[in-house]
């Protein structure tokens, strides 16, 4: 018997209204039958997913640019929509997407008793959307609770770059910090290589990863350059056949296709949110080669993350790619 999920606008009286509803359905045979439905108060569009599991919950994929939100689902469905969605919106296969007109911002929630998904959409005045920061952490998509290392380049005596009164040890770090708290706040688990100003070699930052069991491995740089770099290990396994197969440098040798694609997909998000041409880069670098996960490093424009509204758009970008690559 086919399974039945159903996604369901929360039942807060305050949410909902006395219009007429209509009911219109985007049916794949044999798939899994879903329910949707929106409700609007005083400016704020909400949509919630409900499904019998968590799991359906968890692997549901949010991400959203500046005038699209995608709701990827883990399955093929068939889509029950009731009442008006009095948005652009529209089944694309297994992703609901939403096309808005104007700037806005988006609160994530995930829920229990029963699992379910809260996705509030709020119009952005034109003052606020002139904010630095004024999306800061309103578009970060949902990512399962896989584990994710994060490494601050440089640190202590290795100060990295230096751009103005910029110090590449100090805003690696400040990057990361936020990245983490981001991902604990939704209850995901996140670790940093260094939590301060500290020196770490590269075998100590790789010995964390594997200890911490890591699913992506993300070291953040920073470079004087006006573009983006994302470095990942040699596609070729051939790069390894002259080491032991016990040996902490061989650690990437299971990991090299899903590091390519998670370099892929973060390179994706930074390019459509700057709508810039991203490097890519194989190299075998002993950090990378020796950690037993999906692993990338990443160099970002100093310029970029001069200012808070950069360093959000940084983040967004990051997440939004991780998300891409996780749900794949």
């Amino acid at each position: 018997m086919a399974a039945k999920v159903f996604l369901i606008v929360l039942g807060i009286s305050l949410f909902m209204t006395d219009a007429p509803m209509f009911e219109s359905v985007y049916a794949i045979e044999g798939k899994t039958e879903v329910s949707m439905r929106f409700s609007t108060h005083e400016g704020v569009r909400r949509v919630v997913f409900e499904a019998p599991d968590e799991s359906f919950v968890r692997n549901t994929v949010v991400t959203s640019t500046q005038n699209q939100i995608k709701v990827q689902f883990p399955s093929n469905l068939a889509l029950t929509v009731q009442g008006s969605p009095d948005m652009d919106a529209s089944l694309k296969g297994r992703t609901y997407v939403i096309n808005l007109s104007y700037p806005f911002k988006t609160k994530l929630l995930q829920l229990t008793s029963p699992p379910r998904l809260s996705i509030d959409i709020v119009q952005l005045t034109k003052e606020e959307s002139s904010q630095p920061g004024a999306k800061e952490g309103s578009s970060l998509p949902l990512i399962p609770n896989i584990r994710i290392v994060i490494d601050p380049g440089h640190g202590g005596y290795d100060l990295g770059i230096l751009s103005g009164e910029l110090r590449e040890k100090e805003a690696t770090l400040s990057l990361a910090r936020a990245m983490e708290s981001s991902l604990s706040k939704r209850n995901r688990t996140a670790f940093l290589t260094r939590k301060a100003d500290q020196f770490l070699s590269l075998t100590e930052r790789a010995m964390f990863a594997n200890q911490k069991s890591a699913d992506i491995f993300i070291s953040i740089h920073l470079t004087p350059s006006q573009s983006f770099a994302v470095y990942s290990s040699l596609a070729e396994s051939a790069a390894f056949d002259n080491m032991n197969e016990y040996s902490i440098m061989a650690r990437q040798r299971r990991f090299i296709e899903k590091s390519k694609a998670l370099a892929e997909g973060i390179g994706k998000a930074i390019k459509d949110e700057f709508k810039k041409d991203v490097i890519f880069r194989k190299m075998e670098l002993p950090l990378l080669s020796s950690v037993g996960a999906a692993a990338v490093m990443i160099e970002i424009p100093a310029a970029t993350i001069s200012d808070q509204a950069g360093k959000a758009r940084v983040l967004d970008a990051l997440f939004r790619g991780i998300a891409l690559y996780v749900n794949q």
